[in-house]
């Protein structure tokens, strides 16, 4: 995920989480002594945790279903194929922090080109971030609209999961024109997502 998730608002991208020699003496501004330096700060421990929590309640639906794992920041990387929930959990629980920028359009269109498009089963995107899209440069904002536009166009639903310390309205405003309903299921802080499980539950079980 991108530097913000660890930054603590200094603006850093926190691309260097991990020591190169001497982790004794290592310091940076992003890391916290909590967590490994794969993991770099709690709040992208969160992250993982609270991504594994949701994996694993949909994974209880009585249904067929399967799930794949895309991780982005300045470009996204498709880390695990459509597969069953517990190879899902394993996928996340072994994610390293990456820092950068967020580039939401690269996230979609990954996840997207992850989901089958020849089957009755409906495809859902659960967008997790923290933050405005700054990626790619041209348009970033316009970029992920128009990716969101076409996925949500070949029919999957995309419910955005959004990280908000301020509420700021113009914020959540983009992430409403992300979501395939208008719908933004935000928290101020990383420590309160697993308080959206219930309503994230409904969501995907009456949509």
């Amino acid at each position: 995920m991108s530097g913000s998730v660890c930054n603590n608002g200094s603006r850093s991208e926190c691309t260097a989480c991990r020591a190169s020699f001497l982790p004794f003496f290592f310091q940076s501004e992003c890391r916290d002594s909590s967590v490994g330096e794969d993991t770099c700060c709690n709040n992208f421990a969160n992250v993982k945790a609270f991504s594994s929590l949701m994996v694993r309640l949909l994974g209880d639906f009585p249904a067929e279903k399967s799930f794949s794992v895309v991780q982005f920041a300045t470009n996204a990387q498709m880390v695990s194929r459509l597969a069953s929930a517990d190879q899902a959990v394993r996928v996340i629980k072994q994610l390293d922090y990456t820092g950068g920028m967020t580039n939401h359009a690269s996230a979609i269109q990954t996840c997207q080109q992850t989901l089958p498009s020849f089957d009755n089963r409906k495809n859902f995107i659960m967008l997790i971030t923290d933050g405005m899209s700054s990626e790619p440069g041209w348009d970033p904002e316009g970029a992920a609209e128009a990716a969101a536009m076409d996925a949500k166009s070949d029919g999957t639903f995309i419910i955005p999961v959004f990280i908000s310390p301020y509420n700021d309205w113009s914020e959540l405003d983009f992430m409403g024109r992300l979501s395939s309903d208008g719908k933004v299921f935000d928290v101020t802080g990383f420590d309160s997502l697993n308080s959206l499980q219930d309503r994230l539950v409904d969501q995907v079980s009456c949509s």
